[in-house]
């Protein structure tokens, strides 16, 4: 990990503000790197978003899909279908803007379908898909379990990887130590905070996490890439807190780079 490096999300909670004005605030705390919300529901293009990027010397360090009707994908059906091709569509502007990780959700909810030979026709197309333009697929530890393990259990290539999300892994599926399972697949991370009952992304060092022990293991895993948080601002629309947040994400990140 270079933790020379400090990232954080796209997606933290200011609809109000341009993605330029949002990468001009970034930078002003310190900030290196982004996760980069890669979904089509915002003003500017991914193209836009990606130069605007590169204008505040912001590298960005992954994209995250958009997780809406990530279920579908093991269902039978249309909607499927078009899921599947909303990723590949994802990974090819990945390839044409030299972006090299996306992340993805597998399943929704608490109560995803099961795994079906439908489903693993689509991942293993995605997957294949994602080899020809040399982006790796960092599926995401999100409610439940048993997809994720089977796909990084299943598909060896090194474009399938695993991204840590340290909330998620403080309120679901306590008892499965992500880290010790996959830290050798290592290739995105996703560091805030929470009080282990609701997914709340705080600053890190606010709420239960064992920040050391996690920093060890990211430490010590293949991840190669930015410490990057996905902290939320949670102040006035009026935007009067914006300034304090990124200081205090920024300088949360700083510390966990001392863990």
């Amino acid at each position: 990990m270079d933790k020379q490096c400090i990232g954080i999300t796209s997606a933290n909670g200011w609809p109000w503000l341009s993605f330029g004005e949002r990468f001009a605030a970034y930078q002003r705390a310190g900030f290196r790197a982004l996760m980069l919300w890669w979904g089509e529901d915002e003003k500017e293009a991914r193209g836009e978003r990606v130069a605007l990027a590169k204008a505040h010397n912001l590298h960005i360090e992954n994209v995250h899909a958009d997780m809406t009707g990530s279920n579908a994908l093991w269902e039978p059906g249309a909607a499927g279908d078009r899921k599947m091709r909303e990723h590949m569509d994802a990974v090819e502007d990945c390839d044409r803007h030299g972006i090299r990780r996306m992340v993805i959700h597998l399943t929704n909810g608490n109560t995803p379908p099961d795994i079906s030979g439908v489903g693993l026709e689509r991942i293993e197309r995605l997957i294949e898909w994602a080899v020809k333009h040399d982006v790796t697929l960092a599926m995401e530890n999100v409610r439940t379990d048993e997809h994720i393990k089977y796909v990084l259990d299943h598909y060896k290539d090194k474009h399938v990887g695993f991204c840590y999300d340290a909330g998620h892994a403080n309120i679901w599926r306590k008892e499965t130590d992500w880290l010790a399972l996959y830290a050798h697949r290592l290739s995105a991370v996703h560091l805030h905070g929470n009080n282990g009952k609701e997914d709340r992304h705080l600053l890190p060092f606010t709420g239960t996490i064992d920040w050391a022990g996690i920093m060890g293991k990211i430490s010590e895993s293949a991840y190669d890439g930015c410490l990057t948080l996905e902290t939320e601002y949670t102040g006035g629309e009026d935007g009067s807190r914006l300034e304090d947040f990124l200081n205090a994400s920024y300088q949360s990140g700083r510390e966990l780079a001392l863990l």
